[in-house]
């Protein structure tokens, strides 16, 4: 299993026929909205490009995920995103209730089973629900889900989605032992109300919870998210993690292979993708 952390949240996961793309935020730096107002000057979304090596690995998609899409959450799905998946006809996986959203932007959607495992490749995916902030707040956001990958031969896979740690999160990792998850990590938050993903301590506090690799992500890239990469490496060194918790560059493939839970990923920079495949 390969995985590429593209820019946020968008990461592309490849196994042997497939190359899933999950949450493409596709827009050029600075295309989108300001999400904080107050204080520091405002800031247009993205932050940053997407990696070079962005075009090459798309080519190879063969289908989509999506965490979660309305209540205007382009930072997981944009207008660049579902012009692309559009017009290629990218088959797009997603819980029931985002189905109708999609589709009236004429993507190609396949719902997952609203609960349960939902057949895929040669495996499943497993739906585990998010909490998207808490009070106030939390009953604005769209919340989403995460998801739990298995295919055969291949490591365990935990994609957590936008989410704070709660309980189910724990559960999560702890019962179904994911040999990877990718976690957020960024602390976003508005100009009101709390934090509506995991911040650092949250993320590191997971990963003592857990015996697999974590993967942080939603860093650097959206003004809301004020977590910088070097201060989350040094944190997760001072707690004895820095071998299990990684936090990968925009641009960077990590492969992880079967085997032993706690062997490091092989790690290969600007990884280009391999022949395109065809569709299902």
């Amino acid at each position: 299993m390969k995985i590429t952390q593209l820019r946020n949240a968008t990461v592309l996961v490849e196994y042997a026929e497939l190359r899933l793309l999950v949450d493409p935020m596709l827009a050029p730096r600075g295309a989108l909205p300001a999400l904080k107002y107050l204080g520091a000057p405002r800031r247009r979304n993205p932050l940053v490009d997407l990696p070079e090596v962005t075009p090459a690995l798309l080519e190879g998609v063969t289908h989509a995920l999506i965490t979660h899409c309305r209540k205007g959450h382009f930072d997981h799905l944009d207008r660049a995103g579902k012009r692309w998946l559009r017009e290629r006809r990218i088959p797009v996986l997603c819980m029931p209730e985002d189905a109708d959203h999609l589709r009236q932007r004429g993507l190609n959607v396949q719902p997952l089973a609203g609960q349960g495992a939902t057949a895929f490749g040669a495996g499943q995916i497993q739906p585990i629900a998010c909490l998207h902030g808490e009070g106030w707040i939390g009953r604005l956001m769209a919340h989403g889900h995460g998801y739990v990958i298995e295919q055969a031969g291949e490591p365990s896979l935990y994609i957590a989605g936008d989410t704070v740690l709660t309980d189910e999160v724990v559960r999560c990792v702890q019962e179904r032992r994911p040999a990877v998850s990718i976690v957020p990590a960024g602390g976003a938050a508005f100009d009101l109300g709390g934090e509506i993903i995991m911040d650092a301590e949250q993320a590191l506090a997971l990963a003592e919870r857990g015996d697999g690799v974590f993967l942080a992500n939603h860093l650097e890239a959206l003004d809301h998210c004020p977590t910088r990469r070097a201060d989350l490496r040094a944190a997760a060194a001072a707690r004895g993690l820095a071998h299990r918790f990684l936090v990968p560059e925009d641009g960077q493939t990590l492969e992880f292979r079967g085997g032993d839970r706690h062997t490091g990923p092989v790690t290969r920079p600007g990884a280009t993708s391999a022949a395109p495949l065809s569709r299902r």
